[in-house]
């Protein structure tokens, strides 16, 4: 947002219709600033003013204080409201007294304060409901964000002449004011409160109450003014008889800005029903009607709820259907990597682990070791007792490799009867007992038929391993070293393994 101009700011520091903050005001805003401030000295300016010490009593007894003890006197009003919290508090009361002075003739006041009263109202339940320990000074920024309002109505009163302000979305309100007389009401309240010296982050909510996203301020300043700014915007919905698109909007954004879930924001509304009342009569203003109140809190919980549920359905639905297609994703994922028939995993898919897992050994120098199989006389088995048949073996002998092994060993079928084992970590020593494992386990165990028949099948292997003394370029030269060594164990009379470049057992 651009500076005042010069000109406007000269205009705005000699007006003299406005009327400026009375004296207690500014002995109140001294004693904000003083880091050293005590409980006695904040007693004794409240007090000096009755009507203000009977209103913090109030304040600090309503609804809006309601958990906490109820105070007998100023004192422990001071202590359950804290002396900060008291202190803006008593600013507000001061501020809007003198605001309220010779009201205006055209512009519509009533509006204006049923506007303003019910924004810092949200303001300070909004503040609460998100843990903030500033909600009174919230609750003074949301309650002066559009004084420069009346600001424009004193010095430039033609420019609301013909318009309801009230009735016309606040950003086009900006944009009618600058049309008018080069500023708008924002700019002008931030630079009515640092003439009279008001606290910094009061000016910057007020500068920027239009910015629901924070994006003006730093990241430091942007939930304090995020909250101003989404206190007037829930003021608007309310006043505007909440509207169902409306609604489902701010909830978005507050949920988003505070984490404040629409369902919780419905139960504000109702919090808010409660708290005007008791706004009103430090105010001394009468502004809502309690039927009126009743209706648009029972609407705005109804249309939130009802809105919450549909989108947590939207998400329950959502995730279910996620799940569902993360589970076939799986499923295709798991089917395109398998061997139908053994349900190893196919040569594919032992090629890109085998790449894998030849580069973390090789990067770490940990040992790797590879294992041809090849079923003995395989084809006497579909010879003799039928391809369907030899299937059936085939899967058993695969589910025999599988529970020789570890889980995190690899047992893929690389074509036709034979079988590639990849055996991460496992070094020549190791390898050796594997393939002693697996040549005693078939010897033993055989394989059923379909119908029953034992069929006693034996197979020979041959072993390689990645390690310091045989130091492999690459995949393939491992895996090709495993193959020569599984030819060895075929010429040398088969049922047995071959370990390269060893012996054969």
């Amino acid at each position: 947002m651009d500076e005042l101009p010069e000109h406007i700011l000269q205009r705005l520091k000699t007006c003299t219709t406005f009327p400026t903050p009375p004296p207690v005001a500014m002995q109140v805003v001294q004693l904000a600033q003083n880091p050293e401030i005590d409980l006695g000295l904040v007693a004794q300016v409240v007090s000096a003013d009755p009507a203000i010490a009977a209103k913090v009593m109030r304040i600090a007894n309503s609804a809006m204080y309601a958990r906490r003890r109820q105070s007998a006197n100023l004192r422990q009003a001071l202590v359950v409201l804290g002396l900060n919290a008291t202190l803006t508090l008593a600013l507000s009361f001061t501020l809007v007294s003198t605001l309220r002075r010779n009201p205006p003739r055209g512009f519509d006041f009533e509006t204006y304060w049923r506007r303003a009263i019910l924004s810092a109202t949200w303001g300070q339940l909004l503040a609460a409901e998100a843990g903030r320990r500033d909600a009174e000074e919230v609750f003074l920024a949301a309650l002066l964000q559009d004084i420069g309002m009346l600001v424009i109505d004193r010095i430039w009163p033609e420019v609301y002449e013909g318009i309801a302000p009230f009735r016309i979305e606040h950003n086009r309100i900006c944009q009618h004011e600058n049309n008018c007389i080069a500023t708008d009401h924002r700019a002008l309240g931030a630079a009515l409160l640092g003439i009279w010296n008001m606290p910094a982050n009061l000016t910057r909510a007020i500068r920027f109450s239009h910015d629901r996203n924070g994006s003006e301020v730093s990241s430091s300043d942007r939930s304090f003014v995020q909250v101003v700014a989404l206190s007037a915007a829930l003021a608007d919905v309310w006043l505007n008889q909440t509207s169902p698109t409306a609604l489902h909007a701010i909830g978005k954004e507050v949920d988003a800005a505070l984490g404040i879930q629409p369902t919780r924001l419905g139960e504000l509304f109702e919090s808010i029903r409660e708290q005007l009342p008791v706004a009103e009569s430090v105010f001394e203003m009468n502004l809502f009607d309690s039927a009126m109140l009743q209706d648009i809190t029972d609407t705005a919980r109804e249309i939130l709820v009802v809105r919450n549920l549909h989108v947590l359905h939207e998400k329950q639905d959502l995730e279910r259907r996620t799940s569902r297609l993360e589970e076939e994703n799986f499923e295709l994922k798991a089917e395109s990597s398998r061997d139908v028939l053994t349900g190893t995993y196919n040569r594919r898919h032992f090629e890109a682990a085998l790449t894998a897992e030849f580069e973390t050994a090789k990067q770490h120098d940990w040992p790797l070791s590879v294992v041809f199989v090849d079923l003995d006389q395989f084809k006497q088995v579909n010879d003799r007792f039928g391809h369907q048949a030899g299937d059936t073996v085939l899967a058993a002998m695969a589910a025999l490799l599988r529970t020789c092994l570890r889980d995190s060993d690899i047992v893929a079928r690389y074509g036709g009867d034979e079988f590639v084992l990849l055996l991460p970590g496992v070094d020549a020593i190791q390898a050796d007992l594997v393939g002693q494992r697996l040549t005693g386990e078939a010897r033993q165990h055989g394989a059923l038929t379909e119908d029953g028949v034992k069929v006693m099948v034996t197979w020979s292997l041959g072993i390689a391993t990645f390690d310091s003394q045989n130091r492999f370029a690459c995949p393939k030269e491992l895996l090709a070293a495993a193959d020569v060594a599984l030819y060895q164990s075929k010429r040398n009379g088969r049922d047995q393994y071959t370990c390269h470049p060893s012996r054969a057992a």
